[in-house]
């Protein structure tokens, strides 16, 4: 298989969509950050290494956005509108669900847009700093705490978890569409399926 001569850059369009809802808008982004949880137990024997076993468990990192967006706040459970305004409330329970974003990128020459979906996502309330402007004026940026979970790839009809030849079942983390895909198009419109292909 050839290199790709692929480059990507800027991120745009984040999305967040809880379980059977239509995605919406997160919040105008700035940045993201992602690091595989990845670890490896080496097995020996006899005085020799005998197996690697690999554990993935997914991904962490930050997502840098311009405002804490109130729809995205209540949403995740802890924000809610009371008598005289918005309040910051108490987080009773993390709820996963998953983030779609854009990143640009220029393929062999051409400019394209890459769409993406990160499944099981959590994140956690951002921490605010603000700073006062002197010559110029200061902007705030926020950054969510982020936890990527993954979902169970399914089989072919989608109606159980897909299972390998090994009695293996499999997470999907991330899953990516390039304008050559199938259903490009529609891609950040509803949270793809993640079944298996014969």
């Amino acid at each position: 298989m050839a290199k790709k001569n692929l480059f990507k850059f800027n991120i745009k369009n984040l999305k967040f969509a809880f379980e059977g809802d239509t995605p919406v808008g997160l919040a105008y982004a700035n940045s993201l950050s992602l690091e595989v949880d990845y670890e490896e137990t080496v097995l020996y024997g006899d005085g020799k290494k005998l197996a690697v076993l690999a554990n993935y468990k997914g991904k962490t990192g930050t997502i840098g956005v311009t405002n804490i967006e109130e729809d995205y706040e209540i949403a995740s459970g802890r924000g809610m509108h009371i008598e005289g305004g918005f309040a910051d409330v108490q987080q009773l329970q993390s709820k996963e669900h998953s983030i779609y974003y854009e990143v640009e990128g220029v393929l062999d020459g051409e400019k394209i847009t890459i769409k993406n979906w990160l499944f099981g996502c959590i994140t956690g309330k951002p921490g605010e700093s603000y700073e006062q402007t002197t010559d110029s004026p200061t902007v705030n940026n926020y950054e969510y705490p982020l936890t990527v979970s993954g979902t169970y790839l399914q089989d072919v009809d989608g109606t159980a978890d897909y299972v390998d030849d090994k009695g293996n079942t499999l997470k999907v983390f991330k899953l990516s569409a390039y304008p050559d895909d199938t259903d490009y198009a529609t891609f950040g419109e509803t949270v793809p399926d993640v079944n298996a292909v014969l």
